[in-house]
C-alpha cells in the first residue's frame, strides 16, 4: 500500500471514483472500473462498493477522499467502511 500510494495519478488510473448519494444527500464515493490489477483489488475492494468512511470519519466528497489520500501516507493502520451490496462492512488494514 505504501509504494502504491505514492503516485497519486497512478492511482487515479486504477478507479473510477464519483460521489454516491441516498436520499439526495451525500453517502459516500462510489468505485467502479477497479482494474484487476489495482491496489484497489488487493485491498479486496470491487466494483460497485461505496467508500462510506476512513478511520471512524466519514467520507462524503472526492474532497474527503483526498484528505483520506494524504493521512494514508503516514498511516500504520487504516479501517474502511464500505457499503456493499446494501450492506455495511469494515475491513482493516496494517501497513508495512
Amino acid at each position: 500500500i505504501g509504494s502504491a500510494v505514492s503516485d497519486l495519478n497512478s492511482l487515479m488510473s486504477q478507479v473510477k471514483i464519483r460521489p454516491h448519494f441516498k436520499d439526495g444527500q451525500p453517502d459516500g464515493i462510489a468505485l467502479s472500473n477497479i482494474r484487476s490489477n489495482s491496489i484497489f483489488r488487493k485491498m479486496g475492494l470491487r466494483n460497485g462498493d461505496v467508500l462510506m468512511g476512513v478511520n471512524d470519519q466519514n467520507i462524503q466528497s472526492v474532497d474527503d477522499a483526498l484528505g483520506f489520500y494524504n493521512n494514508l501516507k503516514s498511516s500504520n493502520n487504516v479501517s474502511l467502511k464500505i457499503k456493499r451490496r446494501g450492506r455495511l462492512n469494515t475491513i482493516d488494514y496494517t501497513i508495512e
